[in-house]
């Protein structure tokens, strides 16, 4: 993990994560130098379960998975996190441990503050109290129905809804991931995603080779997916609407 900007002003660091770009010029200049630009890495492990977060992350370009490991050593994906939210919740919750692993999933930019820094700031009726505590609930959700998911729909429809997730958090069609990732993210053998891959390939949806994803048709890869994805949209879309300023601070893009 690198560090870019140790303390950054409004003006060196516009804002790319919805949360931040969701409060008040005031309260987001108060912030700024308490913030610090990073590069996560693809595989790079933010938390450990039961780790301490010293850290809270506000994903820009990079994308996180929350990972949890059963008994057997099994691990399935809880949630994934990108620029419409933060990597560390728990600490909202009151909480100085994570119970999940934190894996980078697509590389890129997030701006993290220490947890300390972060609590202090959580003053009761505050605007980054209350975005948070409306992020927190979709958050909550969104896990719920992965866990849900995981139990009840073929490996076929949650590639799909995968991918979809995926391309929504990082904003593009493309991404870099093997079937070994993939198959550890959705709690099953890497053969199911790899059959499943190759009959989305088959049908014209999306192309693979190398660990790199393309995806050729979004709206057929819907109809391939379960119900899971545009539950999670529509938690998602209902945020940006109960939320003023959230995805519409133009003049920090």
């Amino acid at each position: 993990m690198k560090a870019t900007k140790p303390k950054p002003s409004e003006e060196d660091c516009p804002v790319r994560n919805d949360i931040l770009r969701a409060l008040l010029d005031s309260e987001y200049e108060h912030l700024c130098p308490r913030l610090e630009q990073v590069n996560l890495q693809v595989g790079e492990t933010i938390y450990q379960a039961a780790q301490r977060i010293d850290y809270v992350y506000f994903p820009e370009t990079a994308v996180v998975a929350m990972i949890d490991t059963v008994e057997d050593g099994g691990t399935i994906e809880v949630g994934i996190i990108g620029r419409e939210g933060m990597v560390g919740i728990n600490i909202f919750l009151g909480c100085l441990v994570t119970p999940d692993k934190a894996i980078v999933q697509v590389s890129g930019s997030a701006m993290r503050m220490k947890t300390n820094d972060l609590r202090k700031e959580l003053r009761f009726g505050s605007r980054l109290q209350r975005v948070l505590l409306r992020y927190t609930k979709v958050l909550l959700a969104v896990i719920s129905q992965s866990v849900a998911c995981s139990q009840h729909h073929t490996v076929a429809q949650r590639f799909a809804r995968w991918l979809l997730t995926m391309q929504d958090h990082a904003d593009s069609n493309e991404f870099e991931m093997s079937h070994k990732s993939i198959a550890a993210l959705l709690g099953t053998r890497r053969e199911g995603v790899t059959e499943a891959a190759v009959k989305l390939q088959a049908a014209g949806l999306i192309t693979y080779s190398r660990a790199r994803m393309r995806i050729l048709d979004k709206a057929g890869l819907k109809k391939q997916s379960c119900e899971c994805y545009l539950f999670i949209r529509r938690q998602f879309d209902g945020l940006r609407r109960d939320v003023p300023g959230f995805l519409s601070r133009k003049s920090r893009i």
